[in-house]
């Protein structure tokens, strides 16, 4: 559609004969009615309808008066080799600027799973009321869960679920100030579950993952790694932490944001207020989910969850939750933090279970310019940063009882953990973020395979060390 204007827009600058303008606008107006009807308007493309409105105006002008391009230039008082310079600078701005919008905020589709099985997805609204807090008069919690699915084999048209534009919005809008109206076309990026399907009845139950978000994030924040993991055979439970969340909406329409500013996180492992309470968001959700196993109020999931064989993980501060709920709560086997720190208690006492540490190689290290905007000065930063990297090297080696794995990543960040590279290219400048993804999922693969479902290790898992141009990884098998 932009080619199509910029070809109508050279109709202009060489003079072509009227009627070629007309079929060019005619074309034109079918790639636009092919668009809004099978995409949906998105603003990026807001300079291409206004100007298919200009466009259309001046050709039907040129088509009833032969001499409307002498006639406007005659109005402007300009010369025709001003004319055409004006109508080249036009063109190159109107071909950068829409080229570069569509480009830099894409309609995207997230990578397919690689596992057997299609994904379902259902999502759940729960209540604490045994939990207050100053936000709310009761504890509530939006859990979304993806699960291995069973697609009948003659279902031809499979309808996926759109990307969860509400709750990336409504986070993008936390992060950084922006309107959110400005990412309401996520809404067209693609994902690969299917909503509300029948689980899979090829294993009579499934282990269950749950997923702890970063600080100021959204249980969507890794949709792609959730869909992966079901793809294997697993529930994957992932909580939004309501009020440390960026944003959170209940199914009455109600919505809370995080009132906080996106830098004010705590720089400080002794302040455990925070992950304590997301852990027993981690142990509630388990109650429920366990109630929900026995008999499930919708009849979807009722004794297809394996309720003896639970891991965690968490992004950022969801894997200092992960690493705290390990402590707090027996039931879970086995954890992963990602990119997160260790804070009070774990920091001092460690705990039982096997554990994997995924880094990237600057390990939530914040540059002088950043750190202008936090509540810490960069000395301050500086000695949390040594403490934190230091506890991770202690309980890799020796501070947790189970057994350890160190993945680190050399390229990346922080973020290229999640979903958000792929919202734009600008977020993994440099970076193949498929080949991140597929690795960083394989070794979270076998590490819950062999630890959760009890299978026999991956080769990756018995390679004590490996090192390439992408990441490193080293392991600390201490029960042999």
């Amino acid at each position: 559609m932009i080619v199509v204007h910029i070809l109508w827009l050279f109709s202009f600058l060489i003079r072509f004969d009227a009627k070629v303008k007309i079929i060019t606008n005619i074309t034109a107006l079918i790639f636009l009615m092919i668009h809004l009807g099978f995409e949906g308007y998105r603003w990026q493309m807001g300079l291409t309808y206004i100007l298919f409105i200009f466009l259309t105006v001046f050709t039907l002008k040129s088509f009833i008066q032969r001499n409307a391009e002498k006639a406007i230039v005659e109005s402007m008082k300009n010369k025709r080799k001003d004319k055409k310079y004006l109508y080249i600078l036009f063109i190159i701005i109107y071909s950068l600027g829409s080229f570069g919008l569509v480009t830099v905020m894409p309609v995207f589709q997230l990578p397919k799973p690689a596992g057997p099985f299609e994904v379902g997805m259902n999502s759940r609204h729960l209540i604490d009321e045994s939990r207050h807090d100053s936000e709310q008069n009761v504890r509530e919690l939006m859990i979304q869960i993806w699960y291995p699915a069973e697609v009948e084999d003659d279902v031809k048209d499979i309808h996926y679920e759109s990307f969860p534009y509400e709750e990336w919005s409504g986070t993008m809008e936390f992060i950084f100030s922006a309107p959110r109206f400005l990412f309401e076309y996520l809404k067209y990026g693609q994902t690969n579950s299917i909503k509300d399907v029948a689980v899979s009845n090829q294993e009579d139950k499934f282990p269950v993952l749950l997923f702890s978000h970063g600080y100021g994030s959204t249980r969507m924040q890794s949709f792609s790694q959730m869909e992966e993991l079901a793809s294997h055979g697993y529930f994957v439970v992932s909580v939004d932490h309501t009020n440390d969340a960026a944003f959170t909406k209940f199914p009455d329409g109600r919505e809370i944001m995080n009132q906080t500013d996106a830098y004010s996180y705590s720089f400080d492992i002794e302040d455990e207020t925070d992950v304590k309470r997301r852990s027993r968001d981690m142990s509630y959700v388990l109650d429920q989910l366990a109630t929900i196993n026995d008999k499930d109020p919708q009849g979807l999931l009722t004794g297809k969850m394996d309720m003896d064989r639970i891991g965690i993980f968490g992004h950022s501060y969801g894997g200092s939750t992960a690493a705290q709920a390990l402590l707090d709560d027996s039931r879970i086997s086995a954890g992963i933090n990602i990119d997160g720190p260790l804070h009070e208690p774990v920091a001092s006492s460690g705990f039982e279970q096997s554990f994997m540490f995924i880094l990237d190689d600057d390990y939530l290290y914040i540059p002088d310019e950043e750190i202008q905007y936090t509540n810490i000065t960069p000395e301050e930063f500086q000695k949390y940063h040594d403490k934190i990297t230091e506890l991770a090297d202690f309980h890799y080696k020796e501070g947790i009882k189970g057994d350890t794995f160190m993945l680190t990543f050399i390229e990346g960040d922080h973020y290229t953990f999640t979903d958000f590279p792929f919202l734009s290219p600008l977020l993994s400048w440099n970076i193949d973020v498929n080949q991140f993804h597929q690795v960083m999922n394989r070794y979270i693969l076998a590490f819950f395979d062999h630890y959760v479902k009890g299978e026999e290790p991956d080769s990756l898992l018995r390679k004590e060390k490996k090192e390439d141009k992408f990441y490193y990884f080293r392991a600390n098998i201490k029960n042999h």
